[in-house]
C-alpha cells in the first residue's frame, strides 16, 4: 500500500500527523506500506533570510491569537510525542527543504523529514540555508559535500515545483493531507487510530477490487 503524505516543514500539524502516522504503522500488520513525501507550500512569499516564527504568526493571525495557538499546538504535540519550541523557530521559505527531501534516497527520506522538522521546531535553524540543509542531510546519513553540490545546482528544482503545483491541482488546500493507494484521501493530523482504520479499510477495498477483477476475468474465459 502506498501512502502519499502532502506536508510542509514549518507546519506543526504536519509534524503531529507524521508522529501519528508512525504510531499507526507500528501497529499495522497488513501488507507492506511505502510512504511518498509530497511537497506543499503553506506560504509562498516568505523572506529568504527568515523571520522569527512568533512575529510571522502575529502578522498573519493577530498578536492576540498567537499565544493560545502555540499552547494548543504544544498540547497536541505532547499527546503525539513531539515537542515544539516556537520561540526559537525561524520562519523561512521551505522550497529548498522540499528539494532536499526530493534529492534524498528513498530509504533516507523519512530521516531527512525528521531532521528538518527537528531543525525548524527545536533547534531554531533556517531551513532555507543550503549549508544548514547540507548539515541536516549529514545527520540523516547523506554525504554533506555531495548534497551541498547538488543543492547549489538546479537539480530537482523543476521536479519539486511540479509536485507542488500538482498538489494544488489535486485540490489540496491544507496539510497534512494523506492519500491512501492513490484513491482514498484523509485530511488533517488525525489520531493514529483513525489512520489505522483508514489503512484497514483501504486494504479491504483493494482486496475487493482485486477479487472482482479476478471474477470478471474468469467469466470472460
Amino acid at each position: 500500500m502506498n501512502i502519499a503524505v502532502y506536508h510542509d516543514i514549518p507546519c506543526p500539524w504536519c509534524r503531529i500527523g507524521k508522529a501519528n502516522l508512525q504510531a499507526a504503522l507500528a501497529r499495522w500488520d497488513g501488507e507492506p506500506v511505502t510512504i511518498a513525501w509530497r511537497p506543499f507550500l503553506l506560504d509562498r512569499d516568505v523572506p529568504a533570510a527568515g523571520t522569527p516564527a512568533r512575529e510571522f504568526y502575529e502578522h498573519k493571525f493577530g498578536a492576540e491569537n498567537v499565544a493560545p495557538m502555540f499552547e494548543r499546538l504544544r498540547s497536541a504535540g505532547c499527546r503525539a510525542g513531539v515537542e515544539f519550541d516556537f520561540e526559537r523557530a525561524i520562519r523561512a521559505p521551505s522550497q529548498e527543504a522540499h528539494r532536499l527531501i526530493w534529492l534524498a534516497p528513498e530509504e533516507t527520506k523519512a530521516a531527512v523529514v525528521d531532521a528538518l522538522q527537528r531543525a525548524y521546531f527545536n533547534e531554531g535553524r533556517n531551513v532555507a540555508d543550503l549549508n544548514v540543509l547540507a548539515a541536516i542531510a549529514t545527520a540523516a546519513g547523506m554525504d554533506r559535500d555531495e548534497t551541498l553540490r547538488r543543492l547549489q545546482s538546479s537539480e530537482g528544482l523543476a521536479e519539486t515545483r511540479q509536485e507542488i503545483e500538482n498538489a494544488y491541482r489535486l485540490g489540496v488546500t491544507g496539510v497534512p493531507f494523506f492519500i491512501f493507494a492513490d484513491r482514498y484521501p484523509l485530511s488533517g493530523a488525525q489520531p493514529a487510530e483513525t489512520i489505522l482504520a483508514v489503512m484497514r479499510d483501504t486494504e479491504l477495498a483493494l482486496a475487493a477490487v482485486t477479487d472482482a477483477n479476478a471474477s470478471g476475468n474468469g467469466k470472460g474465459r
